[in-house]
């Protein structure tokens, strides 16, 4: 009986591990070699370069999303709009593998900041009616999350998730008053100064400054960038040299920073790719490369 005993604890324990190597091995991207991660701004999405055409999402999940921090990509979030489930994953090459599974699915985790080589991210409580800041966690080098000694204030309590950072300058969204408005803070969310209101999405930098649109114009910190179309729908500013504009039906330019010229243009904008020495712009049957600073 002792035999029998010991023998099915060892069949549980190895069926137990087995399914804990398949959580830890969830990855999602590129399984070929002629594929490219491309992010839109929203998820990733897979690209074969020599069509130059988008082949699909890299989850098939309908209300799967990936969350990157602008600039940096190394370790994104991905989790679900209706279930959670969230994860960090790290980016190899060309795929996303998970280092980090959230073991609360009332939780969501989004990257916030990237400070002194550390990837800072929110968690937010979404167990009741209303959001919850949890606090910001630095995911360390065994891959766990360590939360971070933060002030809790009604400033605080207001950040929905949503933070980028720019040499080692944090900025971050607050929901007030049914209003996102843009604050630069500090890791230990004492200070709280307040660059604009009523901001719109997505968030980019310059330098060590943010970047926003506000009433169809883009900003840079508290400097007015550029007028934006009735039709663009996001702006970005890349490698502190360029402008990125998208419209509704995907249409896209990129302009120089400093004198406005178009450098080009074109239909059915799918995404792009910030690198160390590149910029990579992904559009269905054409792709631009821009040097980086």
């Amino acid at each position: 009986m002792k035999k029998l005993f010991l023998f099915l604890f060892l069949i549980l324990f190895i069926l137990t591990g087995c399914e804990q190597d398949d959580k830890e091995e969830f990855v999602l991207g590129c399984f070929e070699e002629n594929c490219k991660l491309v992010y839109d701004g929203f998820e990733y999405l897979t690209y074969q370069p020599d069509k130059m055409s988008q082949t699909g999402k890299v989850s098939a999940e309908g209300n799967d999303f990936q969350y990157r921090l602008f600039n940096h990509d190394d370790y994104v979030t991905h989790g679900n709009s209706l279930t959670n489930g969230f994860k960090i994953m790290k980016r190899e090459n060309e795929q996303l593998r998970t280092v980090y599974s959230h073991n609360n699915n009332n939780e969501g985790i989004y990257p916030f900041a990237y400070i002194n080589g550390d990837y800072i991210f929110s968690v937010m409580d979404y167990s009741k009616d209303t959001q919850k800041f949890v606090g910001l966690f630095r995911l360390n080098e065994e891959h766990k999350l360590e939360q971070i000694n933060t002030e809790m204030s009604e400033k605080s309590e207001s950040i929905f998730g949503v933070g980028i950072s720019a040499h080692d300058q944090i900025y971050t969204l607050l929901y007030e008053n049914e209003k996102q408005n843009l604050y630069k803070t500090n890791l230990s969310l004492s200070e709280f100064e307040l660059v604009a209101e009523d901001v719109n999405r997505p968030l980019s930098t310059l330098f060590d400054e943010v970047c926003y649109t506000k009433d169809q114009k883009l900003f840079c910190g508290q400097k007015m960038i550029k007028e934006l179309t009735q039709d663009t729908a996001t702006a970005w500013v890349l490698g502190n040299r360029y402008i990125l504009e998208v419209d509704e039906t995907a249409f896209y330019t990129v302009r120089d920073l400093d004198e406005q010229k178009l450098l080009f243009s074109g239909m059915d904008f799918i995404g792009f790719d910030i690198k160390s020495s590149e910029i990579i712009i992904y559009c269905d049957g054409d792709v631009k490369i821009l040097e980086a600073d």
